[in-house]
C-alpha cells in the first residue's frame, strides 16, 4: 500500500501500530472466508465488526495524513477510534 509523504511530524504513534493490527485481523477473516467457501466449514464470519473495522480504517488512514480530518463533523478523536478499533478486534 502507498503511504503519504508527511509534512506534519503531531501524528500519533498508534495510528500505524492500529492499522497494522486491523489489517492482520482482516486477514485472518479473510482467511476464515475462504476455508468456509473451499472446504464448506460453515465457520462464523462477524460481518458488522468487519464494516467496523474498515470504516476505521479508513478514518485513521485520513489521519494519518491530516490529523484534523472530520473532528468538526462529530467523529472521535483518535484516542477514542484506536481504543473502539481494539475492542472490535477482541470480539
Amino acid at each position: 500500500m502507498l503511504s503519504p509523504r508527511l509534512t506534519d511530524c503531531a501524528i500519533d504513534a498508534s495510528i500505524p501500530a492500529a492499522l497494522n493490527e486491523i489489517d492482520d485481523k482482516l486477514t485472518y477473516w479473510a482467511k476464515v472466508q475462504y476455508n468456509n467457501i473451499i472446504f464448506s466449514m460453515n465457520n462464523y464470519i462477524p460481518g458488522d465488526v468487519i464494516d467496523d473495522l474498515l470504516h476505521y480504517k479508513q478514518i485513521l488512514t485520513y489521519r494519518l495524513c491530516n490529523p484534523t480530518y472530520a473532528m468538526v463533523c462529530g467523529l472521535p478523536t483518535t484516542s477514542q477510534v484506536v481504543s473502539r478499533v481494539k475492542v472490535l478486534l477482541h470480539k
